[in-house]
């Protein structure tokens, strides 16, 4: 979001941000006002799909209901009169806020579609996107399909794994969602609060999304972190040269998932016998002194560092290979720089985006299990020295720098159409308003049904009477003979 609201920004538009306390340093410097608020302290931070759904929402409502009964934020976002506002609508608030501020709403998703969750079925969901999800050739998250040429047993698991999501999702979501709109007098399957949302903007490219038909307002502008890479730090810059055509291997689990020590220690045996250098970023609570990093026994061709600049390691020439956990902006930061992955996912969207790169081409996906055994050295070996996965890597790179323009102003031209088009939501198809019944024709499918029923019913009977006649006639007729024959 900082680098749009800069771009709308230097385009003369007036923007504030709300963010949650401690959040306004990402925008420091930016000369944008930051309007922060507070979050509940026992806020809890679930990460597994779907268990933690129904914990999700328990904690964006807590966080929801915090801002709005904060009168103080509430009536400085009302007084700002904003004419738009871009949100993520997979957090439920988001929905509430613009209710409540009675303005229209773009959807901003950080996010590429994360099916089924963002394909949900019923009316008063949040994350009901409308967007295309065919069962036959889109492999849903969670499943470990790779490919969008699915055998019948992988389209049977796709099937299965939408069928239960969606129950476990109207069964178990579903009326703590409802219950918490309710609460705050938003219905989201009314007229109003359905044309209120605009547009979906994904920060999504096809060059790695699974391909799909779009809607006209549903709009993939391509990754927003991505961009050429920048000069690094002496230090870095020195041991990266150092490793020559030898090549490094960049190792980066990003900011929130946490290795164990046994974990690391087993990491650090493989990349040890590993043919390249090794530039390791662990978090400042995993190796927090010298003494935690000399317990892993990492070999001389490994460093070890709390802080990296990703977006520029990924982008020097020197870089073999990434391993990585495979969140999205990792996954389109090494896929823009055309740097092949070994993914490593732990939750979330992370087993999806692992499958995306294996069904490109561009890498190979491993198991936590995995890292303690020799399948983990050798997936990292074969990435780093077959050249086939690099080749696929650049492919897609070649891909997302195609674009005429970055997706960032892409995303920004979007929000200026919809600005100057009077927020028409001339874009949104008419499916969004039809109920399940009508959308999918079952009002139609069964009266046809009872018709053609009814029809084989009239004519079993017709039929039926047709040859009870013909049957009386012809005993009639022989009766009729064998009376003449008797007569003669």
């Amino acid at each position: 979001m900082n680098r749009l609201a800069q771009e709308l920004t230097s385009r003369h538009h007036t923007v504030l941000i709300l963010a949650m306390d401690g959040a306004a340093g990402w925008f420091e410097g930016t000369g944008i006002p930051v309007q922060e608020y507070a979050l509940p302290t026992d806020r809890p931070v679930p990460r597994e799909i779907p268990a933690g759904a129904l914990a999700w929402v328990k904690s964006d409502a807590g966080a929801c209901d915090a801002l709005i009964d904060n009168y103080i934020v509430m009536g400085r976002l009302q007084a700002f009169q904003a004419d738009l506002m871009l949100g993520y609508t997979y957090v439920l608030c988001t929905r509430v806020l613009a209710a409540k501020l009675d303005i229209a709403l773009i959807d901003y998703s950080p996010l590429a579609p994360l099916d089924p969750l963002h394909t949900s079925i019923y009316s008063m969901s949040n994350r009901r996107t409308f967007l295309p999800n065919p069962l036959s050739y889109v492999p849903q998250a969670c499943t470990g399909n790779t490919s969008q040429r699915m055998a019948y047993l992988q389209r049977l698991t796709n099937v299965d794994y939408f069928v239960m999501t969606h129950f476990d999702d109207f069964t178990l979501v579903r009326p703590g969602q409802t219950s918490f709109y309710k609460k705050h007098g938003v219905n989201l399957a009314a007229p109003q609060e359905a044309r209120r949302l605009i547009m979906h903007i994904f920060s999504a490219d096809f060059a790695l999304e699974w391909v799909r038909p779009l809607p006209p307002n549903v709009k993939f502008v391509g990754p927003i972190l991505p961009q050429p890479a920048q000069a690094l730090p002496d230090k870095l810059e020195a041991f990266l040269e150092e490793a020559g055509d030898q090549g490094v291997l960049y190792v980066a689990m990003g900011t929130v998932d946490i290795l164990s020590l046994e974990q690391r220690k087993a990491m650090a045996a493989a990349f040890v016998v590993l043919p390249v250098k090794v530039l390791w970023r662990l978090s400042q609570s995993e190796v927090p002194d010298e003494p935690a990093t000399a317990e892993l026994k990492h070999g001389n061709n490994t460093k070890v560092g709390c802080w990296m600049p990703q977006n520029d390691v990924l982008g020097h020439p020197r870089v073999k290979a990434f391993l990585s956990h495979c969140g999205t902006n990792s996954m389109y930061e090494a896929a823009y720089h055309g740097v092949p992955i070994v993914g490593l996912p732990f939750s979330g969207d992370q087993p999806d985006n692992a499958a995306k790169v294996v069904a490109k081409g561009m890498g190979v996906g491993i198991l936590q299990k995995d890292i303690a055994t020799q399948a983990f050295e050798e997936a990292l070996r074969k990435v780093v020295t077959e050249p086939r996965y690099t080749a696929a890597a650049r492919k897609v790179s070649q891909k997302l720098r195609a674009r005429k323009r970055t997706p960032v102003e892409e995303a920004a031209d979007w929000v200026e159409h919809v600005l100057e088009t009077d927020i028409d939501p001339y874009l949104r198809t008419p499916e969004e308003e039809l109920s399940f019944v009508v959308r999918h024709n079952l009002d139609v499918i069964a009266s046809v049904a009872i018709l053609y029923l009814a029809s084989c019913k009239l004519c079993e009977m017709v039929t039926t009477k047709i040859g009870l006649a013909i049957r009386a006639w012809l005993k009639r007729g022989q009766k009729g003979l064998k009376q003449g024959q008797k007569g003669l």
